[in-house]
């Protein structure tokens, strides 16, 4: 088996063999760093999926060759197996490819098998052909909790044009110890004006840092932050980064000429006091080909480019750094957030301008205040370490020692939550709101109406202003619904075609009343489940056959809240849940669903 390690000969138990790695210095984007696996010297471990499996002794990063596995089809892969398994448990992969005529590259992990596997997906920018290295984050966990331990196999698959050729070259696989903490980088696109009036101060309140990407020349126009307010993010430890303008795609220029507009670019922002945020570069349009990413190489400390996915803390790879893109809170943005959690991962959201609710439109280029708010409430409750890009290049981050830091929660004996206040109203269609006082605790909502449709809203009076739904029902006379809630004045809004009458209470909570895991539970609407006793993560199985919203979220006695599904229609799947103490699982819907609750 073509195994790499630095120093012996034999195994280590977990299928790693322990022998020298290829004589001779490798060749970027070969790297040194880490422990190598597999240098494609010897390829008869390895099996073609799809396509031709071959040699190519001229293309060789590391040793004598690489390899190449190519096809006439749109698909074309290679696959290994290893009868021990390999320990990938706190460990990041990562590998050099080269995708000659690739769209996309898939890296799945089998642990132990294809239903417990982990899948890594990049997406290849339009006319790149060139080297680069692959850090294999974790986009997709489709089936059961994967056994990182015990990876009893790779899939490596290239996807072409539809009518093919397709070819990938791949070289130097390899692990790197994975960071002790999962990590996020907020990038606020453009600098503009709601960035600094609203997202700055919400992350002030957290004391996190942020990256600007921003042109010099946009700089102070309309609707666009000025120098004072960059230089006060600048003092507030925020990275204000290069996002060149231009009018021709980097990609369509000749080398010296993006040379130019990148070195142009970060020197004017070096001049005016933004040294450390301009070694830092977004890539305009997302157009970014082999000789573009030469050039950035030379430029830059560090690049991101659209491709939706997760990296190492910090990647391998500086310079392909991908981001997602921030609107899509409920599609992916929480996923990758989660796994980023969950594995020691590096998510990079991209924040286009904040607006209210009603102004997002059919503009997209726009993340309302309300998904901005859910988008940092979810961050703090996973843990993650907010950083910025100059974080990455010169952060020492502290790295998996394999170890869990976790503590089990005590599970609490007695009264959990005191009862608090009730309140209840009478009303058709919809109104203003209502000024309502609430206790530390749960906030439970019964609400009948005779219409086809009833929302309910709370707004904190006192707080960042964010609407928060309490409870949205269709084609049900009745539901109920429950939140966590800190103590103080909320305002009440209800929209409604018909009579209603609501009824809110804040129940005690007792320890008899826990319910423990597995548990579970199904019903038609809107509803609640809980309180349940959880002593860590859990993992969430849900369906759901309307064709309307359907959306679960946690609620924790201790505050919390976190987003596990928000999407409309059918829905059959999972989602982990950082839960840990007691919790309540809140439902929206318009048609029968199921909840199964077990420990993850």
């Amino acid at each position: 088996m073509d195994v790499l390690s630095d120093g012996e000969s034999e195994a280590n138990g977990n299928g790693v063999g322990k022998r020298e790695m290829a004589s001779g210095p490798p060749h970027w984007p070969a790297i040194e760093a880490g422990q190598g696996l597999f240098d494609f010297e010897d390829l008869d471990e390895w099996s073609p999926r799809t396509g031709e499996l071959s040699a190519a002794p001229d293309e060789a990063r590391l040793g004598s060759q690489a390899a190449v596995i190519e096809s006439d089809e749109a698909t074309a892969g290679l696959e290994i197996r290893f009868d021990d398994g390999i320990d990938f448990e706190g460990w990041d992969a990562s590998l050099a490819v080269k995708p000659e005529s690739a769209d996309r590259i898939i890296v799945e992990f089998l642990a132990p098998t294809r239903s417990e596997r982990l899948t890594s997906i990049r997406i290849v920018p339009d006319g790149y052909d060139g080297w680069f290295r692959m850090d294999c984050g974790y986009q997709q966990k489709p089936g059961e909790d994967p056994d990182l331990s015990n990876v009893t196999g790779l899939n490596i698959t290239a996807d072409g044009p539809d009518d093919g050729p397709t070819k990938l070259l791949v070289d130097d696989l390899r692990r790197t110890e994975s960071a002790a903490n999962g990590a996020v980088i907020l990038a606020f696109y453009g600098g503009h004006e709601s960035h600094y009036d609203v997202a700055a101060e919400m992350l002030a309140e957290r004391d996190w840092a942020a990256a600007v990407p921003v042109s010099p020349e946009q700089i102070g126009e309309a609707g666009r932050m000025g120098l004072d307010e960059l230089r006060d993010l600048r003092d507030r430890g925020w990275d204000v980064c290069s996002l060149p303008e231009v009018s021709t795609p980097l990609p369509e220029q000749p080398a010296d000429r993006q040379r130019q507009v990148l070195a142009s670019a970060r020197d004017a922002l070096a001049s005016e006091g933004f040294e450390d945020g301009a070694r830092h570069l977004f890539v305009p349009d997302g157009r970014m080909d082999a000789e573009t990413y030469g050039v950035a190489r030379d430029v830059h400390e560090s690049a991101f480019l659209y491709s939706s996915g997760t990296t190492g803390v910090p990647p391998t790879e500086m310079h392909m750094i991908p981001y997602i893109w921030g609107p899509a809170l409920h599609t992916g943005v929480r996923r990758h957030a989660n796994l980023s959690d969950q594995y020691g991962l590096l998510t990079v959201v991209r924040v286009p301008r904040i607006v209210d609710e009603d102004d997002v439109g059919v503009d997209e280029n726009r993340m309302s205040l309300d998904d901005f708010g859910l988008l940092l409430d979810h961050l703090e409750h996973r843990g993650l370490d907010v950083v910025t890009p100059s974080d990455l290049v010169d952060g020492d981050f502290e790295r998996a020692d394999g170890e869990n830091e976790t503590t089990s929660p005590k599970r609490p004996s007695g009264v959990v939550l005191e009862a608090g206040q009730s309140h209840a109203f009478e009303g058709s269609g919809s109104t203003d709101s209502q000024t309502v006082g609430l206790d530390d605790g749960v906030l439970v909502a019964n609400v009948s109406h005779d219409g086809s449709a009833i929302a309910v809203d709370v707004t904190g009076v006192d707080g960042s202003g964010r609407s928060e739904n309490l409870l949205t029902t269709a084609e049900n006379a009745t539901g109920e619904s429950i939140m966590a809630v800190e103590g103080g004045s909320y305002g009440l809004e209800v929209d409604a075609d018909g009579a209603w009458s609501i009824e809110l209470s804040q129940p005690a909570v007792r320890a008899d009343d826990l319910a423990d895991l597995p548990v579970q539970a199904s019903g038609t609407g809107s509803a609640f489940v809980g309180p349940l006793w959880t002593e860590g993560d859990v993992r969430v199985v849900a369906t759901h056959d309307g064709d309307g919203q359907f959306i679960v979220d946690g609620h924790g006695a201790d505050g919390s809240r976190e987003i596990l599904v928000h999407r409309t229609g059918p829905f059959d799947n999972s989602r982990s849940y950082k839960a840990g103490g007691v919790v309540w699982l809140d439902v929206e819907a318009d048609g029968d669903w199921t909840l199964e609750v077990v420990d993850s």
